[in-house]
């Protein structure tokens, strides 16, 4: 063990999502095998989307503060489980290894694992076990965590008060929750949940992994750069697009325990990760221009010194890392070792990626790069640097055979490897080009433009290249906002080269500049002094448009459908609000462009103005309002019907009528209804709330026979027309 550790990794604000296990050669169409290949059985592979759980600044800022920079032994960090059961239900239940058994064996292999990979570090010790019933309909792995987290172990983890303590808390919902699992990264502690249980073959592999997001590690993937001659390109090149050039999966790298969770794999940590947080001592550094050297590479799987290269490239400064990696140990359980059908993936028109076809008898040397990523953390890139059998360079995989070599973006550096021996090691050529920057190069910028508009017509960008003997240099030039890469093309005729400024560049003022990266490495850099161009919030345009002109007080509706077009070929986010008569009456979230809200039957009568006003979220889009809509809401209908109690009541006799009013969609219209007598009125009573349209009033006292007439009057009200019954003829006797 060493007298004394690094600073840990500074806090990083994202995390990375396990989701539901699916058979790895499923996960990619790869082309027809030759006929002789027998088809092996595909592992069961945890699939992990790209989704991330953001750690608030005031948590990271928390952990940042109680680092102990000056720690000299191992850091232990508690593993604290709550086994959760998301639903009422038992038939959910299909997750098992939650025992306490099983709970201490996956602590212990989560323990020896990190112990070995971070060389005595990170000393993973059992907090406490709790169990959980939550008495939900159903399990989202999300809110599952979000409610245990929030009261867990006496509210410890509450509002991440994990954030510097080291503490981290597992979740294991006892249902399958989608198969998910995913972790925080960073922060010195940490939140994991998994649905995947603590099986030894695939629950434990995941929780190694989530575990890893926890110390701060981002994902480890690969990548084929989209070119027969040069299998590297510049950093800004390796994105997931299908139209980079470099396309990287990002969980691609099977010998990496940060890629993808495989059934009873447990391969090591890759050695960029390792280096980066001092857990990988030793490493041999190359980085003097114009130098070869002959390196013998031990195993990763090794105790030895020495296991990792790594390679400043003298062209572009770039690091490179080498190691070789052996079916020994940790690494022998990788599927990368398993002898199987290799998995090739068709990852852009003309050029397909494999792997899985290491061999077991001699390892491979890999060549990774390391990626920083917004919000601190990195991830690693295993290069698609090998050729097939049939040396075909659209046809790769992500490993050197003996024989094959390596060149590295530019031509800095050179890696050719002479043998492979488990046991004797890789034995390695490495070239680095020189002599650097003996031509000078300078590289100025302009733009035809100060301003431009979000979704606007964009700036053009004029950057013009020289060396110091005035003739133009080959090479690149990226256009380049602040540390963001924008665009990079080669170099134009006479060194002049034009880059289109993006036009979805967010509103603000931006100092751009041009990069010049040479290809001769006998070439300098250079950078121009930066260009300030404002961007100006775009326009947006709201439209709105009514299902018809007219409905009736408390039968019919109007459907108001308000319509934001594209901006710079997406669709704005934001709400709408609607407005009726200048008041607002609705705020509605934009979908695809539109949102709409119905004009509810209760609306009174009237002809009402409607408008719809437009918020974006984004600070580089402006507010708009449609033109106003009128809407006439007519009033209702009503029918009165009177109901004596008897036709022919007893002179001098009191008797009673039933008064029933009936408004279409209106359960208890108000107003009152006159009761009249041949005519005259005789009595007027006001309908209540609860009456449901109907009264009893008392008819007149009539002192002789005779054959009177009884009606009712209904008064209406400013949303409901009134109306007369028919008169019902009475016999007094």
């Amino acid at each position: 063990m060493p007298s004394s550790l690094p600073a840990r990794l500074p806090s990083a604000l994202a995390a990375g999502l396990l989701a539901t296990g699916l058979l790895l050669a499923g996960l990619v169409a790869a082309p027809a095998a030759p006929a002789s290949a027998a088809p092996a059985p595909a592992p069961t592979t945890a699939s992990l989307p790209k989704d991330q759980l953001v750690v608030p600044p005031s948590a990271l800022a928390r952990a940042d503060a109680l680092d102990d920079a000056t720690t000299t032994g191992p850091v232990v960090h508690t593993l604290w489980v709550s086994t959760v059961s998301a639903t009422a239900a038992t038939t959910d239940d299909t997750v098992t290894s939650l025992d306490r058994a099983s709970i201490d064996a996956a602590v212990t292999a989560l323990h020896d694992y990190w112990w070995e990979e971070s060389g005595g570090r990170v000393d993973v010790r059992l907090g406490g076990v709790e169990e959980r019933s939550l008495g939900g309909t159903s399990c989202d792995a999300s809110a599952t965590l979000s409610k245990v987290k929030a009261s867990a172990f006496g509210g410890s983890f509450a509002s991440y008060g994990w954030a510097g303590t080291e503490k981290h808390l597992l979740v294991l919902p006892r249902e399958a929750c989608g198969t998910q699992a995913f972790g925080t990264i960073g922060g010195d502690g940490g939140e994991i949940v998994s649905s995947y249980g603590l099986g030894q073959q695939l629950g434990v592999p995941v929780l190694l992994h989530e575990f890893g997001h926890n110390l701060g590690l981002g994902h480890a993937g690969s990548a084929l750069c989209r070119s027969t001659t040069s299998y590297d390109g510049a950093p800004g090149d390796f994105r997931s697009a299908a139209d980079a050039a470099c396309p990287t999966e990002e969980y691609g790298d099977h010998l990496d325990i940060m890629g993808y969770s495989v059934s009873g794999a447990r391969p090591h940590l890759s050695s960029p990760q390792r280096m980066r947080l001092g857990w990988l001592p030793s490493t041999v550094a190359l980085s003097t221009p114009a130098t070869t050297k002959r390196v013998v590479l031990p195993s990763l799987d090794t105790a030895a010194a020495g296991r990792a290269v790594d390679v400043t490239d003298p062209v572009s400064g770039q690091h490179y890392t080498l190691e070789y990696r052996t079916a020994t140990g940790r690494d022998r359980s990788s599927a990368e070792f398993a002898g199987g059908a290799p998995r090739c993936t068709v990852v852009a028109t003309g050029f397909t990626k494999c792997a899985l076809d290491s061999s077991a008898a001699t390892g491979s040397v890999r060549v990774l790069r390391a990626l920083p990523q917004p919000g601190g953390f990195v991830t690693t890139v295993a290069l698609a640097v090998g050729t097939d059998s049939a040396a075909d360079p659209a046809r790769r995989d992500t490993h050197l055979d003996a024989g094959e070599s390596f060149t590295s973006a530019g031509g800095g550096f050179t890696v050719a490897v002479a043998s492979l021996s488990p046991q004797g090691g890789a034995v390695l050529d490495v070239s680095l080009r020189g002599p650097r920057g003996a031509v000078s190069t300078a590289t100025a910028l302009t733009l035809s433009t100060a301003s431009q508009t979000y979704g606007g017509a964009g700036a053009t960008a004029t950057a013009v290249v020289t060396r110091a003997d005035g003739t133009a240099p080959a090479g690149t030039v990226s256009l380049v906002d602040g540390s963001t890469v924008l665009s990079t093309v080669p170099v134009g005729t006479g060194g002049r080269t034009t880059i289109a400024v993006p036009t979805t560049l967010a509103a603000g003022s931006h100092a751009l500049r041009a990069s010049f990266t040479p290809a001769d490495p006998a070439v300098t850099a250079s950078s121009s002094a930066p260009q300030t161009l404002t961007v100006a919030a775009g326009a947006t345009t709201t439209s709105l448009r009514v299902s018809g002109p007219q409905q009736t007080f408390g039968s019919t509706t109007t459907t108001l459908t308000a319509t934001v077009p594209q901006v710079a070929g997406s669709w704005p986010a934001g709400s709408v609000t609607f407005t009726r008569s200048g008041v607002p009456v609705a705020v509605v979230p934009l979908a695809s462009g539109t949102a709409s809200w119905v004009v509810p039957s209760s609306t009174s009568a009237g002809k009402w103005s409607f408008t719809a006003s437009f918020a974006p979220s984004s600070t580089s889009l402006v507010k708009s309002v449609s033109a106003p809509q009128t809407v006439t809401v007519v009033p209702a209908s009503s029918t009165v019907a009177i109901t004596p109690a008897t036709t022919s009541p007893a002179r001098n006799t009191a008797t009673t009528a039933t008064v029933t009013v009936r408004v279409a969609g209106v359960a208890s219209p108000a107003g009152s209804v006159t009761v009249l007598s041949d005519g005259r009125a005789v009595q007027t009573v006001a309908l209540t709330s609860t009456g449901q349209g109907t009264a009893t009033v008392t008819l007149p006292r009539y002192a002789t026979a005779g054959s009177p007439v009884v009606s009712v009057r209904y008064s209406g009200t400013p949303d409901v027309l009134g109306s007369t019954s028919a008169g019902v003829t009475l016999r007094v006797r």
